[in-house]
């Protein structure tokens, strides 16, 4: 007898569609970022974009909400400073931070210093000073708006495309403000207890490159090629974790966005060779 859909995913998936699956297969793997860089030394920045009112902190505020937060904890560019920033990518230890863009400019941020959040790698703050303070970011890094062109090779791009609201995705959207923190509590009890299984999931990562660079001719670039892969054993993870119901399809929607997601890194990789 095949095990029902949790409410909570089923509802997820009919607000969100694949777009949704994805950021929730990313979402679950913050939870061990860097365990995940551990065995294979990266773990991607994901960017959301697209246009206003497509839903991106709809998405966002329903993914603090799986892990019992509020989406107060997403910080904005317009009132945190860097050095505040640094403090918090500092106590980041296998969870995400959520930074949303603001309106003004940002010119007190180091966005090259930020894309260090890839790798784990120390993020120095530059300052006038001679003395450098830095942090070793062990968590994962989210952007909500803006495109990050100076950190594309790092990050992973979900680009939320304008769709009439149907009823159902109304209805859904509703029913997920509706339940209770205690309904979604099963989520990152099950994510972060299922170590093994993720374990497991990774060691397909090399054969989602493999796959991926294959149906490029060789075009993605390294980096990209790993980064889409992670997401799509992260993908498989979910699935193992949670059952979804057949007819959705939702797996392989999702599996077919991200080899989109791959695809507009090969024709940025050959529009900017050196930059990217």
């Amino acid at each position: 007898m095949q095990k029902q859909t949790p409410k909570w995913l089923d509802l997820f998936i009919t607000a969100f569609g694949p777009s949704g699956l994805v950021a929730l297969a990313w979402w679950a793997g913050a939870f061990h970022a860097q365990r995940i860089r551990e065995l294979q030394l990266t773990y991607p920045i994901l960017n959301i974009t697209g246009n206003a009112g497509v839903g991106k902190s709809t998405m966002v505020a329903n993914l603090w909400r799986l892990v019992g937060s509020s989406d107060a904890e997403s910080l904005n560019l317009r009132t945190c400073s860097m050095g505040a920033l640094l403090a918090i990518l500092a106590r980041a230890v296998n969870r995400p931070v959520v930074l949303e863009e603001g309106h003004s400019g940002h010119d007190g941020y180091d966005w090259n210093a930020l894309s260090e959040c890839y790798s784990g790698g120390a993020i120095a703050r530059r300052t006038s000073e001679p003395a450098v303070a830095g942090i070793r970011f062990q968590g994962a890094l989210a952007f909500v708006g803006g495109e990050l062109e100076t950190i594309n090779r790092r990050i992973v791009n979900i680009h939320l495309q304008w769709q009439p609201r149907t009823a159902d995705k109304s209805q859904a959207i509703q029913a997920l403000y509706d339940l209770h923190i205690g309904d979604f509590s099963e989520f990152l009890e099950k994510v972060q207890e299922s170590r093994e299984q993720l374990m497991y999931r990774l060691g397909h990562v090399g054969a989602y490159v493999q796959s991926m660079q294959a149906e490029t001719n060789n075009g993605l670039p390294a980096d990209a090629a790993r980064n889409h892969a992670q997401l799509r054993v992260l993908v498989d993870f979910l699935s193992d974790l949670f059952p979804m119901a057949d007819d959705r399809k939702a797996q392989h929607d999702a599996h077919c966005l991200i080899s989109d997601m791959a695809w507009s890194h090969v024709a940025m990789a050959h529009a900017a060779p050196n930059h990217y």
